[in-house]
């Protein structure tokens, strides 16, 4: 069934669009804390 694949697409969208968020809150959240900033290595 084509429907079912593009239930698949969307979902797969949907799950890059929740990982950009949750990476993106992330770092914002490491850069209210300096400690943690030294953790993660950034260029």
């Amino acid at each position: 069934m084509k429907h079912q694949q593009g239930g698949v697409k969307f979902s797969l969208i949907v799950l890059s669009v929740i990982l950009m968020g949750v990476s993106a809150w992330f770092n914002q959240a490491n850069a209210d804390e300096p400690n943690q900033a030294e953790i993660t290595q950034q260029d």
